[in-house]
């Protein structure tokens, strides 16, 4: 979600500049205070720190498990799968299911099975893949190469607010978008994979990689941007006839833009704009759905949409959700065919639904 959440490349161990926002949090320390007694000046001892109380926070983290049980039940129905290892923080302490990243006792929340622990987190936080970050704003999914099991990290709602945002029903859209790529990341991981492994371009590979190689050149943004529209026009078609002429005439285009500058060294770049399409844009779509549901957001699908474009700053997301938007008028059950193991591409998805229509 472009305006309000940072995004994450699912599939690298490092993440880049958007998955963790330029700021940095405060550490709440009570020191020592002096007063004045009969006798003189006295030092009186340090106030202690108060012991991090998952009871308090279990309002925010039960929402949030609670909107994805919503989304991935009713509204993508798609089978249930064992949670990743999540952390979660505010301004003072960490909540997590991984003992790496929080070694006290488990606690189980009401109505979930799930176990969590508790930690003053002291300005780091340890991923489950023993990583130490800085506490900050930051929301994304990565995965633990040792043991291949996704995991998500995310700011409280408290710790957003603190730094001017996070405003319901955005911010829940916001866990909805990344907590998808959870589910997400075993069905790519293996087309990813080997394109990692032999990336030799000066720019990280992410989810805005197609979008960093190719901003500079008028033309491709042109051809880009039009396409991208005609997928917004096909979404809001009256007819299923006329989404479908105009997904079709959508798809030309991509496969046009493909051939033109998707040549060479700069071959891969087909495959990772089906990839990232995909992962981007059922995200986007999974988190519209939400804000649009009456016992989620309850905003209209306008509302909701207009929520999810944002600034439109990334390509990504903005054709990536036109794409969904798309395949979902013409291919209700596509959540299946993404949500799995191997996942469907974004363009690959879009020509199944085009013919699923015919």
């Amino acid at each position: 979600m472009a305006n309000e959440s940072a995004r994450s490349s699912a599939m690298r161990p490092a993440f880049p500049r958007r998955a963790i926002i330029g700021f940095t949090g405060a550490f709440l320390c009570a020191g020592c205070v002096t007063a004045k007694g009969t006798t003189g000046e006295r030092s009186l001892p340090a106030t202690p720190r108060p012991a991090c109380d998952l009871a308090a926070a279990s309002p925010w983290i039960t929402k949030w498990l609670a909107a994805w049980q919503l989304t991935s039940e009713r509204i993508l129905q798609i089978p249930a799968a064992p949670p990743p290892d999540m952390v979660l923080f505010d301004t003072k302490c960490v909540y997590a299911t991984s003992e790496l990243s929080a070694a006290g006792p488990a606690i189980a929340l009401p109505g979930s099975a799930l176990l969590w622990r508790t930690a003053l987190h002291n300005d780091t936080v340890t991923t489950p893949a023993s990583k130490k970050l800085p506490v900050q704003l930051m929301t994304f999914t990565d995965v633990d190469k040792r043991t291949r099991r996704p995991f998500f990290v995310m700011a409280s709602p408290d710790y957003w607010a603190s730094k001017g945002f996070g405003a319901e029903p955005g911010l829940t859209a916001v866990f909805i978008h990344e907590f998808s790529h959870t589910r997400q990341i075993p069905g790519l991981g293996s087309i990813i994979g080997p394109i990692d492994d032999a990336w030799r371009f000066p720019d990280e590979l992410d989810d805005d990689a197609v979008q960093t190689r190719f901003k500079s050149d008028s033309a491709y943004v042109a051809a880009y941007m039009a396409e991208r529209n005609l997928l917004y026009r096909a979404a809001e078609a009256d007819s299923l006839a006329e989404v479908r002429r105009l997904a079709m005439e959508a798809l030309a285009m991509i496969r046009a833009r493909h051939a033109k500058w998707f040549v060479g060294e700069n071959a891969v770049f087909s495959t990772l704009d089906d990839t990232f399409l995909s992962l981007e844009g059922a995200a986007q779509w999974a988190a519209h759905a939400w804000l649009a549901h009456p016992e989620g957001g309850a905003l209209s699908k306008p509302a909701a949409v207009a929520r999810m474009l944002g600034s439109r700053r990334f390509w990504a997301q903005d054709e990536g959700l036109a794409l969904f938007l798309v395949v979902d008028r013409l291919m209700a059950d596509w959540p299946k065919l993404v949500f799995r193991e191997p996942s469907v591409g974004g363009i690959t998805l879009l020509q199944w639904a085009i013919d699923h229509a015919g």
